[in-house]
């Protein structure tokens, strides 16, 4: 007698612990983004290490077709990561704009409306959602916002806040289209780059119709740019939201803002 299969969602096992919890974003969400960056990293490592080779140092095609494979999984799961930062980053920031005194409601809304895709509006259902939950003002409205794949878009979310400066440089937004356009071609067309969305990224218009097949030195390449890029922000976000404090914090209150911006990594070289 053939033994019923298992349901899908039964092969889900429950973790007694997780490094990057949504609790953790929370906390720290750029802690926690490049804790999970140097883990998918190290486990991306010990399979080049591991996997077979041929006489000649190269890798044998079964192992190359194996980190093409691992290597678009990471970027998929990396760039859902990514957004979640952004979103915590921004939600803990709005939280904390209560110890802003120059802070308007109204103005920060209308800057919504104006220049972040139209009026922000919670729906009934998502917000029933979070019945029964410690869920703060800042993350539910994070939560409501489409976008965050637009990282001009995402500076615009944070200029809303008070933020002067750029979140993100000219130069990371390129970084950025590049790795959200990958990630969508991963997730959405079998990690094919169609025409149509090669031509939506400049940097990527000579890679249309082709598959996206990555050197084995690539997820190095990106976990350090990633570094950077997000140590750069947090310390634009940190500089303006200190000003925002206005001229007398309590130490309380400083304290809180840094340690909820601080950057740290377990390859602090990275930084």
């Amino acid at each position: 007698m053939t033994a019923k299969p298992k349901s899908l969602e039964s092969y889900l096992v429950n973790a007694t612990t997780h490094k990057t919890s949504l609790s953790a974003y929370k906390a720290c969400p750029a802690e926690t983004f490049l804790t999970y960056v140097c883990d998918a990293y190290d486990s991306y490592a010990h399979c080049l290490k591991k996997f077979t080779k041929k006489a000649d140092g190269t890798y044998n095609k079964d192992s190359e077709d194996s980190l093409r494979h691992i290597a678009c999984a990471i970027l998929g799961t990396t760039m859902g990561h990514f957004e979640t930062y952004q979103r915590f980053l921004f939600s803990g920031v709005l939280e904390r704009s209560t110890n802003f005194p120059a802070f308007d409601v109204d103005k920060f809304l209308k800057h919504f409306d104006k220049h972040c895709g139209g009026e922000v509006s919670v729906s009934p259902g998502r917000l029933l959602a979070f019945r029964e939950l410690d869920a703060p003002v800042g993350f539910v409205f994070a939560d409501s916002l489409s976008g965050w794949h637009n990282p001009r878009r995402v500076n615009a979310f944070f200029k809303a806040l008070g933020i002067t400066q750029d979140v993100f440089s000219t130069a990371e937004i390129g970084d950025l289209e590049v790795l959200w356009q990958l990630r969508h071609s991963v997730v959405h067309t079998g990690a094919w780059l169609t025409v149509p969305d090669a031509k939506k990224v400049k940097r990527l218009s000579s890679w249309q119709d082709k598959p996206i097949v990555f050197e084995s030195t690539f997820v190095n390449a990106m976990s350090r740019r990633l570094h950077k890029l997000v140590n750069a922000a947090n310390t634009r976000v940190l500089a303006d939201c200190t000003t925002l404090l206005g001229p007398a914090p309590t130490a309380e209150v400083l304290q809180s803002l840094r340690d909820f911006l601080t950057v740290k990594s377990p390859k602090v070289v990275w930084l």
